[in-house]
């Protein structure tokens, strides 16, 4: 049974859930990822039934999904903000989140007015990031030492965090059922794999026998399930690898490619799939 562990599913959109995740003691409280701005208010509850003297938000990775109540929580609370050195860019300057998708899909996508707008709409002001970190850091919350590490792949500036005194491991996007409703969204397939790799010997090592993700409403129980989920989500990115290189080196156009594996993976064709399917190729 996990110990003072909270996860807030906030629902959003046409049927989406990202999680806001909570480790508390008496005195301290971290939170994981602040949501979508619309669901503020209902973030600000929960943190309300908290007692603490010290706040802390670790944020996994800066898609706006994720970061949608930074400044609501700032103005309010004074938070402590963690991130890695590469969020840390993306999250006191939005704008480079939308040059890095434009850098991404120029001549192939136009992320036109309507994609900018909805991204923006999903956060609130910029915040500055007080703690950064490379690739790994500590934190003590009471008497649990938790550790940050960096797992990129879904995004470069992901990282997950390690909870030893639950024998539980909170991630982003790396592991999940894939039935959302776009094409995985990938920056980088081969750091995707190698960090796979890495959450596999976390798990052994560390005897990990639960799993909070970002997008799933209910926390993964057992250590062979999650070895399970692990090899599961290798095998779906290894396959979109190679299915896309055997692709794009038969017609050599990446739209054409985006389109045909959107239709094998039965996910609609958007801007999205040209960054992911770039990102493989490159």
């Amino acid at each position: 049974m996990l110990k003072d562990i909270k996860v807030f599913n906030i629902c959003y959109g046409t049927g989406d859930i990202v999680n806001s995740i909570f480790i508390h003691n008496s005195e301290t409280l971290l939170i994981i990822d602040t949501g979508v701005k619309e669901k503020g208010d209902e973030l600000i509850n929960e943190i309300e039934k908290y007692n603490f003297n010290k706040l802390f938000i670790a944020i996994t990775h800066a898609h706006p999904d994720h970061i949608g109540n930074n400044n609501k929580i700032k103005e309010r609370y004074n938070p402590i903000f963690i991130s890695n050195m590469i969020a840390k860019r993306l999250l006191e300057n939005y704008k480079l989140q939308i040059d890095k998708l434009n850098s991404q899909t120029m001549g192939f996508e136009v992320v036109s007015k309507e994609i900018e707008d909805f991204w923006f709409s999903l956060m609130d002001k910029e915040v500055l990031i007080d703690v950064s970190f490379d690739r790994k850091m500590e934190l003590q919350i009471g008497k649990r030492d938790l550790s940050l590490i960096s797992l990129p792949g879904h995004t470069l500036e992901d990282i997950g965090i390690i909870d030893k005194d639950n024998s539980l491991l909170i991630l982003s996007e790396l592991i999940f059922d894939h039935s959302r409703g776009m094409l995985i969204f990938i920056d980088d397939s081969e750091s995707y794999l190698s960090s796979l790799d890495k959450i596999e010997e976390i798990v052994i090592k560390e005897d990990i026998k639960y799993l909070i993700t970002s997008h799933v409403p209910d926390i993964f129980s057992g250590k062979n399930k999650i070895l399970d989920l692990i090899e599961y989500n290798r095998n779906y990115v290894k396959n979109l690898r190679d299915e896309t290189k055997k692709i794009y080196k038969i017609n050599n156009s990446v739209v054409d490619t985006a389109k045909k594996i959107s239709e094998i993976y039965k996910k609609p064709y958007s801007l999205f799939s040209i960054y992911t399917i770039k990102a493989i190729i490159k």
